[in-house]
């Protein structure tokens, strides 16, 4: 089963299985590099001073990084953004399969 992620507002602390693998997720789209200081690399980065499809850009190839370093039970399948580019606001809704303990997909 495909799931659709946006950054996180709520954390569900006793969230399990599935549901704590997207919320790992969402997490990370909602985390910026300023705000983890010994943990720099936790992020999926930002930057309004290029182009902006550039930055999309350079924002998927962080992201992308930053899933599978800090959840690889979530394989991505799609990352696209909603947001306006005359306020320079990008949101990143990505698409993921979880994948189980025994390596095998959660469908």
């Amino acid at each position: 089963m495909t799931h659709q992620v946006t950054a996180a507002s709520n954390i569900d602390f006793s969230a399990t299985g599935v549901d704590k693998i997207l919320q790992n997720v969402a997490l990370i789209l909602s985390t910026f590099v300023i705000s983890c200081p010994f943990t720099r690399e936790f992020d999926f980065g930002s930057s309004s001073l290029t182009p902006f499809q550039l930055v999309k850009r350079r924002n998927t190839a962080r992201l992308i990084e930053s899933i599978q370093r800090f959840e690889p039970r979530a394989i991505i399948i799609d990352v696209d953004y909603l947001g306006d580019t005359y306020i320079g606001k990008l949101e990143p809704v990505v698409k993921v399969i979880v994948k189980n303990r025994s390596k095998k997909l959660f469908r």
